[in-house]
């Protein structure tokens, strides 16, 4: 959806735009008898201005990440924007910039800027935020196979969310928290922090009464974290402690998935 914008929202903007209350509401100063209106007919829908924003998003991402963006593809995002989204500055300057289209860097920079707030690539613009979620996915697995279970194990992608989400998948079940945005693959470190907790999710889901990873030192369930710019397991017991770092489980004794 248009960022900022809710779908009652997209309707609110239009009748705005054309100076007409929505149907049922009562204008500022008019007399008590109820009296009806109607948006435009002719305004885009919901869905149109989503298709329309996430056509211009990926041409200007695009454009800004390989230094080609055209001056209209920028105008034409900013205009959308200004029209049909909340107020905006850096939108508009971007506007104003991209009409001049002189200044190519300034309009890269604003249309950078603009793109970071709303929108965010998926795999197929960015494939390697995949690439580094399916390496973390295999460190993980060391840890699954050192506490004695044994997959298949793979990623799965999902058009559930926008952008497509990866699921880990554990004996063909997933988890149910959501699974891994494409942003988690941004650095090694956050992509094997999330996957690590999405195949957490999914080897609970599959092994129903089971907790896995296990402290153990205090039979508590793990926590896939950051931790001093590191990627690990990590038990809250006795104020909490690192049981060991993401795919060196192994190095442990004793440590077995709890029934």
């Amino acid at each position: 959806m248009l960022p900022g914008m809710r779908p009652a929202g997209i309707r609110g903007m239009m009748a705005v735009m054309n100076g007409k209350p929505l149907p049922g509401e009562v204008p500022s100063g008019a007399p008590r008898q109820r009296r009806m209106f109607q948006s435009d007919p002719g305004a885009p829908t919901a869905g149109q201005l989503d298709a329309e924003f996430d056509r211009l998003a990926r041409q200007a991402y695009v454009g800004v990440r390989d230094d080609v963006l055209d001056p209209e593809v920028a105008f034409d995002l900013a205009c959308l924007l200004l029209k049909w989204g909340p107020p905006d500055p850096l939108a508009g300057e971007l506007a104003e910039r991209s009409a001049e289209g002189t200044d190519r860097e300034r309009i890269a920079d604003l249309a950078r800027q603009v793109l970071a707030a709303r929108f965010e690539p998926g795999f197929d613009l960015e494939p390697v935020l995949l690439e580094r979620l399916e390496q973390a996915l295999e460190v993980v697995t060391v840890d699954l196979e050192a506490t004695g279970l044994e997959g298949p194990v793979r990623l799965v992608i999902t058009d559930w969310h926008d952008p497509p989400h990866a699921y880990a998948e554990f004996r063909g079940v997933w988890g149910t928290a959501g699974g891994t945005s494409p942003a988690d693959g941004a650095a090694p470190l956050s992509a094997l922090v999330a996957i690590a907790g999405d195949l957490q999710e999914a080897v609970m889901e599959a092994l129903w009464g089971t907790v896995w990873p296990v402290c153990p030192g205090h039979n508590l369930g793990a926590h896939a974290r950051e931790y001093e710019n590191a990627a690990v397991w990590w038990c809250n017991g006795d104020g909490g402690h690192v049981i060991a770092a993401i795919g060196h489980w192994d190095r442990l004794a004793g440590a077995l998935p709890r029934s």
